[in-house]
């Protein structure tokens, strides 16, 4: 699960059978012209991580959010997020 509100983002993974924790990172996020940045500020799998910036291609869709890029370990992702209403 992914928040991104107010120039940051926070991430949690765990497994949604058991709901076993797996990870947590976040820090700032820029957006321009199609073009998503995260500046990762902390990350509980790997601190090495952090000051890094990753950037990421982005589509916004009706409600849902079309992400794609390189993941922290170098992989790549495509990802659709579902744009919530934070009221």
């Amino acid at each position: 699960m992914k928040v991104l509100i107010d120039g940051f983002f926070q991430w949690i993974a765990f497994n949604t059978e058991t709901f076993k924790f797996s990870g947590s990172g976040g820090g700032e996020y820029e957006t321009e012209d199609g073009k998503y940045i995260e500046i990762i500020q902390y990350f509980s799998r790997d601190d090495s991580r952090v000051g890094a910036e990753l950037d990421f291609n982005y589509e916004i869709k009706n409600k849902d959010w079309y992400h794609a890029g390189l993941c922290s370990k170098g992989k790549p992702i495509n990802e659709v997020w579902s744009i919530r209403d934070n009221k």
